[in-house]
């Protein structure tokens, strides 16, 4: 796999609003750094007392910079496959949409 830049725009110095999973860059006391994902809650992040966050991004954000494809073994569903095309006509002009198979 090759190695890519990602451009993050990291939020610093100021915590999330809104309590969920975020993107971040963790320093740890050794003076080592990682990436990785932590929760938020609303008050305080979720993790050991010995990780501070000094940077974070909305994981939508972070995951807007990537484009990944998809894995060529994952087979289409043919039967919500065949409803799409079926329906295509009835939910013209509202292709952000999507078709709930019963």
């Amino acid at each position: 796999m090759k190695k890519v830049n990602v451009p993050v725009d990291w939020v610093e110095n100021s915590n999330p609003v809104q309590p969920g999973l975020y993107f971040v860059a963790s320093s740890y006391k050794t003076g080592f750094g990682s990436y990785d994902y932590l929760n938020w809650d609303g008050e305080k992040w979720l993790k050991a007392d010995s990780i501070r966050v000094v940077g974070w991004v909305s994981l939508g954000d972070f995951l807007g910079l990537i484009d990944a494809g998809w894995p060529m073994g994952d087979e289409p569903d043919k039967e919500l496959e065949e409803l799409s095309n079926k329906n295509k006509e009835k939910f013209k002009g509202d292709e952000g949409g999507f078709v709930e198979a019963e």
